[in-house]
């Protein structure tokens, strides 16, 4: 940990490349992502992190869209809901992204090589993932925040339960957003199936 604070702005690059790896490798990045909070601070450690994950988005849906677009496809037929959702996708691609983003209905990783066997276009895909992306990365950065403040015996530190509240509220928030995504898209996909 300390090594990569003292590396300054090469450490900033060294976590973004190491990040942007795990995910186009589809290894599980919420540890990262709470590292990036006790490394680099919250503001900091999101756009990191938001930063890694969208350039990893974006090279795992051309990979999807190109070189293994044939596998991809097989695995999209295990994903009947994708399926329904690319129609919607080929008309709304932002908004739909967007939705899907704030309310992961697949992991975020396989889920990048998978839209890109589907109708959606890059920028509206791009920008959709990196907005919907957003809330929780920062909850979990800031989660990494938090473990750092609580583990480093600071004296101006608040008592715990102030940083649990603070996340609980957020993680309410991203809950009442999630819920209200998944209600709008099944609404589409509904939409969708009556046309």
């Amino acid at each position: 940990v300390t090594q990569i604070q003292d590396m300054g702005p090469s450490g900033v690059a060294y976590f973004g490349f190491i990040y942007t790896i795990a995910e186009i490798l589809a290894i599980p990045a919420i540890p990262l992502t709470a590292s990036a909070g006790y490394l680099f601070g919250v503001r900091d450690g999101t756009l990191i992190v938001l930063l890694s994950a969208s350039i990893a988005a974006s090279i795992s849906f051309f990979i999807g869209r190109t070189l293994l677009r044939s596998y991809v496809e097989g695995i999209l037929g295990e994903y009947p809901k994708l399926q329904k959702l690319d129609r919607a996708i080929s008309s709304q691609g932002f908004k739909i992204m967007l939705l899907v983003r704030i309310a992961p209905i697949f992991p975020f990783a396989l889920s990048n090589y998978l839209y890109g066997v589907t109708s959606v276009k890059f920028w509206p895909y791009f920008w959709g993932t990196m907005l919907g992306f957003a809330p929780g990365t920062f909850a979990y950065v800031y989660s990494g925040v938090v473990g750092k403040i609580l583990t480093s015996g600071d004296d101006a530190a608040q008592p715990w339960y102030v940083y649990a509240g603070g996340l609980a509220l957020f993680s309410g928030f991203l809950k009442i957003g999630g819920d209200i995504a998944s209600d709008i898209i099944d609404n589409i996909e509904d939409e969708e199936n009556t046309s």
